[in-house]
Protein backbone atom coordinates (compact mmCIF):
# COMPACT_ATOMS: atom_id res chain seq x y z
CA UNK A 1 0.00 0.00 0.00
CA UNK A 2 1.77 2.72 -1.55
CA UNK A 3 1.03 6.09 -1.26
CA UNK A 4 2.65 8.01 -4.28
CA UNK A 5 4.88 11.29 -3.97
CA UNK A 6 2.67 13.73 -5.82
CA UNK A 7 -0.09 12.85 -3.68
CA UNK A 8 2.28 13.52 -0.72
CA UNK A 9 3.51 16.77 -1.91
CA UNK A 10 0.15 17.77 -2.79
CA UNK A 11 -0.89 17.29 1.13
CA UNK A 12 1.62 19.47 2.05
CA UNK A 13 1.47 22.37 -0.11
CA UNK A 14 -2.58 22.20 0.96
CA UNK A 15 -1.20 21.52 4.35
CA UNK A 16 1.07 24.65 3.95
CA UNK A 17 -1.56 27.11 2.71
CA UNK A 18 -4.11 26.56 4.82
CA UNK A 19 -1.56 27.22 7.42
CA UNK A 20 -0.37 30.75 5.74
CA UNK A 21 -4.03 31.45 5.16
CA UNK A 22 -4.37 31.30 9.02
CA UNK A 23 -1.31 32.95 9.57
CA UNK A 24 -2.45 36.33 7.35
CA UNK A 25 -6.02 36.16 9.23
CA UNK A 26 -4.15 36.62 12.14
CA UNK A 27 -1.75 39.38 10.84
CA UNK A 28 -4.82 41.61 9.50
CA UNK A 29 -7.28 41.05 12.52
CA UNK A 30 -6.25 43.96 14.33
CA UNK A 31 -5.90 46.33 11.43
CA UNK A 32 -9.40 45.37 10.29
CA UNK A 33 -10.51 45.78 13.91
CA UNK A 34 -9.14 49.19 13.91
CA UNK A 35 -11.03 50.07 10.72
CA UNK A 36 -14.09 48.79 11.92
CA UNK A 37 -13.94 50.91 15.54
CA UNK A 38 -13.51 54.07 13.72
CA UNK A 39 -16.93 53.47 11.22
CA UNK A 40 -18.90 52.13 14.21
CA UNK A 41 -17.58 55.38 15.92
CA UNK A 42 -18.95 57.65 12.98
CA UNK A 43 -21.98 55.94 13.08
CA UNK A 44 -23.12 55.75 17.14
CA UNK A 45 -21.88 58.84 18.02
CA UNK A 46 -24.72 60.76 17.32
CA UNK A 47 -26.82 58.08 18.27
CA UNK A 48 -25.04 57.82 22.26
CA UNK A 49 -25.75 61.30 22.19
CA UNK A 50 -29.66 60.63 23.17
CA UNK A 51 -29.08 58.71 26.33
CA UNK A 52 -27.02 58.42 29.04
CA UNK A 53 -24.94 55.24 29.03
CA UNK A 54 -25.56 55.05 33.22
CA UNK A 55 -25.49 51.48 35.05
CA UNK A 56 -25.31 50.12 32.01
CA UNK A 57 -22.20 50.92 30.83
CA UNK A 58 -19.31 48.53 29.97
CA UNK A 59 -16.78 48.48 32.92
CA UNK A 60 -13.55 46.14 33.25
CA UNK A 61 -13.22 43.65 36.52
CA UNK A 62 -10.53 45.94 37.99
CA UNK A 63 -12.84 49.65 37.89
CA UNK A 64 -13.62 50.53 40.92
CA UNK A 65 -17.75 51.05 42.22
CA UNK A 66 -18.28 54.26 41.99
CA UNK A 67 -19.49 55.25 45.45
CA UNK A 68 -22.82 57.91 46.30
CA UNK A 69 -22.90 60.54 48.35
CA UNK A 70 -25.75 62.08 49.83
CA UNK A 71 -25.89 66.12 48.92
CA UNK A 72 -26.99 67.35 52.30
CA UNK A 73 -23.85 66.21 54.51
CA UNK A 74 -21.29 64.53 52.28
CA UNK A 75 -21.60 61.20 53.96
CA UNK A 76 -22.27 58.30 52.06
CA UNK A 77 -25.48 56.07 52.06
CA UNK A 78 -24.61 53.69 54.77
CA UNK A 79 -23.61 56.64 57.10
CA UNK A 80 -19.20 56.19 56.53
CA UNK A 81 -17.30 59.19 55.35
Amino acid sequence: MSIPVTSLIKFLFIFLGILLLIFILALLTPKIATKVDKIAAKLFKSKSEKYDDGPYKVKSIYDLPEQEKNNDTGEMENGEK
